[in-house]
């Protein structure tokens, strides 16, 4: 067993004695410790986030690494997390979609159901 010195005993000490007797952020409810998790944070119910499966993914995956090599590595994970979030694939393609469908109207192959126009069905 090696011999420490006394001043790497002493700061041990301070630190140990510096530790909090109530935890003040639960008491509080502060959670500074998450702000860099978006999803991994309480949420309403206690059910997951919509995006926590691709945050944990993602977290998992740079986790060590540095955020070079995380850059590189795991660009599948952060690019599917960023889409879960700000969803602007499906943006895009919704907007396909809806340019399509107004297509075929003004050509006149597709007529939408009066409940889609606006008119409500006829009910006995």
């Amino acid at each position: 067993m090696g011999v420490t010195s006394c001043k790497g005993t002493s700061r041990a000490k301070k630190r140990l004695g510096a530790m909090p007797l109530i935890d003040l952020q639960e008491k509080i409810g502060l959670n500074i410790d998450k702000w860099l998790l978006v999803q991994s944070g309480v949420q309403p119910n206690g059910r997951a986030a919509r995006c926590h499966a691709f945050e944990k993914e993602w977290i998992e995956c740079a986790h060590g690494i540095g955020k070079i090599r995380a850059m590189k590595e795991c660009k599948l994970e952060m690019d599917d997390f960023h889409e879960c979030m700000q969803r602007q694939k499906l943006r895009k393609r919704l907007a396909e979609i809806k340019m399509q469908k107004e297509k075929l109207m003004k050509e006149g192959k597709y007529t939408p159901p009066d409940h889609h126009i606006g008119n409500d069905e006829q009910r006995p």
